[in-house]
């Protein structure tokens, strides 16, 4: 939903920037112990949003048929 936003809103390639800079603070908030996203039940919900960013960085496109929040 919310890379949709971005595309209508400032185009695909300003929706990859976010989607990039989104997945590296993801990346990082998993390696960090202290951090909420490190606790198991928040780990599986960031684990999903990185592959859902991974997907639609490395594609180009935005897949209409997933929600991408």
């Amino acid at each position: 939903m919310r890379l949709t936003m971005l595309c209508t809103r400032d185009g695909v390639d300003a929706a990859k920037a976010w989607a990039q800079s989104t997945l590296h603070i993801y990346r990082q908030s998993l390696e960090n112990p202290a951090h909420f996203a490190f606790q198991s039940d928040w780990k599986a919900r960031f684990e999903q949003s990185m592959r859902e960013l991974a997907a639609f960085i490395g594609q180009g496109t935005l897949n209409t048929d997933g929600d991408h929040s």
